[in-house]
C-alpha cells in the first residue's frame, strides 16, 4: 500500500516526506525523585515520554523534562507540575518539524499557563508561582536542551562530565562575572535565589543548546537538590559504573545522606546505537516508603503512539 502511494504522489509531482530511521538510538533511561528528609512534600516533578512509532521518534525525538516548583502560598509543587504537562502537551500536540524551534515554544507556553494561573491580587499578596525547567529532547544523533533557571543538563562522554545549561541564579552570575569563585558560590548563603524562572512575568528568555550525542554517551537532567550536595567527579562514578535505573537511585541516596535539606530529582538517559528492534527502555524509580505520595502512570496512548512514564507530587504548599 505504501509503495502504491508513493507511486501515486510521485506521478503527481509530490514526494512522501519519509523520516531518517538509520541513526534512531537506543534509550536506556530512568527517573528518581525524593522528598529529601527536610521538606514535608515534594516540589519537584518530571516526566519522560518515548515514541513507540519509530517514525514519530524520529521525527520529534523523545522529551524528558525536570521542573522544580517555587512559591510557597502559591504552591510550587503546583507549578512544577503545570510545567511537565505544557511543555510535554504543547511539543507533541502541535505542528512543526524544527526540534529547537518547538521546544523554545513549548518552554514559553508553559510560562504563559503558570502566569495566568493566578490572577492579580493573589500575585501581588503571595507573589507568583513559579518553576524552574530543563527540557531535553533527543532526536537521531543530536540533543536539544533548553533550560530556565538552576535544574541542570549534564553529558557524560568518556569519563568526563560537562555541564550543558548555565544556572540562571544569583551566585551563577556572580561567578560568571568573577565576583564569586566556584568554592566560594558552594554553601553561599544566597544561593537558593533564582534571577529566572517560569510563572513570574508574561514573557521568559529561555536558554537553547544543540548538543551532539554519540553512542555511549549518557546525559542527566537534575534539580538543585542533587547537584548541591554530590560532587561532579560522583555524578560521573555513579553514572559511568551501573544502568541507569541503579546509578539514579544511587545519586538520590548520596545526596539524603549529605542531609537531603531539598527535593531531589536525577534523571539519567544512557544512549546507544540501536541494535535489534531498537525499543527503548523507561523507569521510574520512588522510594517505597514515599510511594504513596506520588502519582505514578505509564500510558500506553494509541492515538499520539506515546509511552509515557511520570512522576510528580501533588500536595502540600511550603516555599522553596
Amino acid at each position: 500500500m505504501r509503495t502504491f502511494l508513493q507511486l501515486i504522489m510521485h506521478f503527481f509531482g509530490l514526494e512522501m516526506e519519509t523520516p531518517n530511521l538509520d541513526h534512531l538510538l537506543h534509550i536506556d533511561a530512568a527517573l528518581h525523585t525524593d522528598v529529601g528528609r527536610r521538606r514535608p512534600i515534594n516540589e519537584d516533578s518530571m516526566v519522560a515520554v518515548i515514541p513507540d512509532d519509530p517514525r514519530v521518534l524520529a521525527k520529534k525525538g523523545a522529551l524528558f523534562v525536570v521542573a522544580d516548583g517555587l512559591g510557597g502560598h502559591s504552591k510550587g509543587e503546583v507549578a512544577s507540575k503545570m510545567t511537565v504537562d505544557a511543555v510535554r502537551n504543547v511539543y507533541y500536540q502541535e505542528g512543526g518539524t524544527d526540534i529547537a524551534s518547538w521546544l523554545l515554544h513549548a518552554v514559553q507556553r508553559a510560562n504563559e499557563v503558570i502566569y495566568h494561573q493566578i490572577d492579580v491580587e493573589d500575585r501581588t499578596s503571595y507573589g507568583a508561582m513559579g518553576s524552574t525547567c530543563t527540557a531535553v529532547v533527543l532526536q537521531n544523533n543530536t540533543a536539544y536542551i533548553a533550560n530556565v533557571g538552576d535544574s541542570r543538563a549534564y553529558i557524560i562522554r568518556d569519563g568526563l562530565l560537562r555541564q550543558i545549561s548555565e544556572d540562571h541564579s544569583w551566585v551563577a552570575e556572580q561567578v560568571r562575572t568573577g565576583k564569586l569563585t566556584s568554592a566560594q558560590a558552594q554553601g553561599h548563603e544566597r544561593g537558593n535565589i533564582i534571577t529566572r524562572c517560569l510563572g513570574t512575568s508574561a514573557g521568559v528568555e529561555v536558554d537553547v543548546f544543540v548538543e551532539p550525542v554519540q553512542d555511549g554517551d549518557a546525559l542527566l537532567l537534575c534539580s538543585d537538590g542533587l547537584t548541591n550536595f554530590v560532587k561532579d567527579e560522583e555524578l560521573v562514578a555513579f553514572i559511568e559504573q551501573d544502568e541507569p535505573q541503579v546509578s539514579a537511585s544511587h545519586l538520590i541516596t548520596c545526596a539524603n545522606e549529605r542531609g537531603g535539606i531539598d527535593n531531589i530529582t536525577a534523571v539519567v538517559i544512557r544512549v546507544s546505537q540501536q541494535q535489534g528492534n531498537g525499543l527503548s527502555t523507561l523507569s521510574c524509580v520512588v522510594p517505597e516508603q514515599d510511594f504513596s505520595s506520588f502519582n505514578t502512570d505509564i500510558d500506553d496512548d494509541a492515538a499520539s503512539g506515546t509511552r509515557e512514564l511520570r512522576a510528580l507530587d501533588d500536595s502540600g504548599t511550603p516555599s522553596r
